[in-house]
């Protein structure tokens, strides 16, 4: 019997996370899959800060054998792209700042569980005798 491991779970997490992410972007009112909450406007408004934290934090704890450098470069890639079809989507706008914010987020995701998997490589070799 094929039994799954915590990890392939956590990364079909990260995939359903990741594409729920892209609906939110791609639609021409978000608000539909948030249940009429939207977050406020001006420079407090961190939702894709937020968002990408969490996808980067994610792809970085599922991550196996690419190298943090690569993953970047996806994330990047796919803020840029995200962005981009919006310009092609009623209502929605290509924004440096959604782009800045989504490489933000993505960068302090990676980086948290960069820290995270190292502190806790760290507690496994500091337990074996």
């Amino acid at each position: 019997m094929n039994k799954k491991t915590p990890l392939f779970w956590f990364r079909a997490l990260t995939t359903v996370y990741w594409i729920f992410l892209t609906l939110l972007l791609w639609l021409p009112d978000p608000r539909v899959l948030l249940w009429g909450w939207e977050p406020s406007e001006g420079p407090q408004n961190y939702a894709h800060i937020f968002t990408f934290l969490l996808l980067g934090l994610m792809v970085e704890l599922g991550r196996r054998e690419k190298s943090i450098l690569f993953w970047a470069g996806v994330l990047v890639t796919y803020a840029f792209l995200t962005e981009i079809v919006q310009i092609a989507i009623p209502d929605r706008a290509f924004q440096w700042e959604d782009v800045a914010q989504d490489i933000i987020g993505s960068c302090l995701g990676l980086g948290a569980g960069y820290l995270l998997r190292l502190a806790w490589t760290t507690l496994l070799d500091d337990a074996t005798p």
